[in-house]
């Protein structure tokens, strides 16, 4: 066609050449030739996404050898524009055998035994009110780690996908096929919520589904049609879920669940292990204090302290819960009821940051063990409320360096307990590494 945008703007027709050449001149097959296709935009013609595409959404890639086997042995030669050398691929969509026996899978890979997995059920039927309406259909239930080794799409933590990748949830599920060949997902008509659907490698074929001119959609199939084949998908999912093999996959899941707890627990246990060893430590009072290493155990320490010496801190504990919002309610004297105190937030952080994660709102003061703030930097609450840390550094034998979130417009300034330096400066409490013949 000679300039066919230009001639169709101007609502016309272009016009077709066309050339004709004996057969005797030419092998026999067809050969296809199309030049300047979407404007040459050639971004997607790479090897992989076109083997992709052929293998689930063309004819050549049909789920129909299942049920029939072809009349004709088909091959089809592919070269995406990133290739050199051509691959020959067979005829038809590819399923994966189905997967050893339960216990040698577990015996093989442990924890990830379940990933592992694989099972083929193929069903054929017809439709309840439409007895003239026949269906065909393959679920093949399989694991991760059995879809990665076949899909090279699949996008994962660690591996460097090609071009044009997808996630496991964005490509599997049930498909609805008409002339096996995949035309829509139907995943919510096995599951109303969750991803049970991402087990499923699916297909039901039915040529009663009436498509759209583009064949992209099933929504011209009359209600009572698509409500029909809804039931048979239903009843054979739930029969998958009620069968043996689902069993012993659920089986397999709790016992792959119980081996990663136990392993767990042994690393835990090392870990903590060695994180005893390497702890530091202080004596003070005849307590073995331990440095904290998380937020917990900011609380922990500050409860030895609090109790061997309950006016180190200007406040009482009332309430403890990290359940939600602050950790710590609090009053400002061992003396004054509690109906009559005035009660505030006190918050714990291992190393509080330049982004609080409260309001400053009736926060009466902040305990932690280290800061990453510096001097006149500002620190913002999720109010988007802002305080500028002020420290002040001891002045005298027995003081220690005091810090403050402080706010222009506020009286009140939230102050900042660093037990790094409060112990040290106030208590004269040094931590240092655990010595190998340390009793505690």
């Amino acid at each position: 066609m000679d300039e066919p945008y230009r001639t169709l703007n101007e609502h016309r027709l272009p016009i077709v050449s066309a050339s004709e050449i004996p057969l005797s001149q030419l092998p026999r097959g067809t050969r296809v030739i199309i030049r300047g296709y979407n404007n040459n935009r050639r971004e997607q013609f790479t090897h992989d996404n076109l083997k992709d595409h052929i293998q689930w959404f063309s004819k050549f890639g049909a789920v129909d050898s299942l049920f029939a086997t072809p009349a004709k042995k088909h091959r089809l030669i592919l070269k995406g524009l990133d290739r050199n050398i051509p691959e020959t691929l067979d005829y038809g969509h590819f399923f994966p055998g189905d997967s050893p026996s339960i216990k040698a899978l577990f015996e093989e890979h442990l924890a990830q035994a379940p990933d592992y997995f694989c099972k083929r059920i193929v069903r054929e039927g017809s439709l309840q009110n439409a007895p003239e309406i026949k269906y065909q259909a393959v679920f093949s239930i399989e694991g991760k780690y059995v879809k990665y080794g076949y899909n090279k799409m699949l996008r994962r933590q660690g591996y460097n996908a090609p071009s044009g990748a997808y996630r496991i949830q964005d490509r599997y599920g049930v498909w609805l096929c008409k002339d096996y060949i995949p035309i829509q997902r139907k995943n919510d008509w096995i599951t109303i919520k969750g991803s049970e659907y991402t087990r499923l490698h699916a297909f039901v074929n039915c040529q009663g589904l009436r498509l759209t001119a583009n064949r992209g959609s099933v929504d011209n199939t009359p209600a009572e049609v698509l409500e029909d084949l809804r039931k048979a998908v239903n009843a054979i999912y739930a029969g998958i879920v009620e069968s043996d093999d689902w069993r012993e996959l659920e089986w397999l899941e709790d016992e792959a669940a119980g081996y990663r707890s136990t392993e767990k627990e042994k690393k835990d246990f090392a870990w903590r292990q060695q994180k005893v060893l390497r702890a530091n430590v202080a004596s003070w009072q005849g307590h073995t204090l331990v440095e904290p290493s998380r937020e917990s155990g900011v609380y922990s320490l500050f409860l030895q302290l609090a109790t061997a010496s309950p006016d180190l801190f200007p406040f009482r504990i009332i309430d403890y819960d990290t359940h939600s919002g602050f950790d710590v309610l609090a009053k400002g004297d061992a003396r004054t009821p509690i109906q009559h105190s005035k009660l505030y937030y006190v918050e714990f952080k291992h190393t509080i940051q330049k982004d609080f994660n409260h309001s400053f709102l009736n926060l009466y003061s902040v305990v932690c063990w280290d800061t990453a703030i510096k001097h006149d930097e500002i620190v913002v609450d999720i109010n988007g409320e802002q305080r500028k840390m002020v420290i002040h550094a001891s002045e005298k034998a027995g003081d220690h360096t005091h810090y403050y979130l402080e706010h222009p417009k506020s009286p009140h300034r939230i102050q900042v307990f660093v037990l790094k330096d409060y112990l040290r400066e106030k208590l004269n409490v040094e931590f240092r590494p655990r010595a190998k013949d340390a009793v505690i």
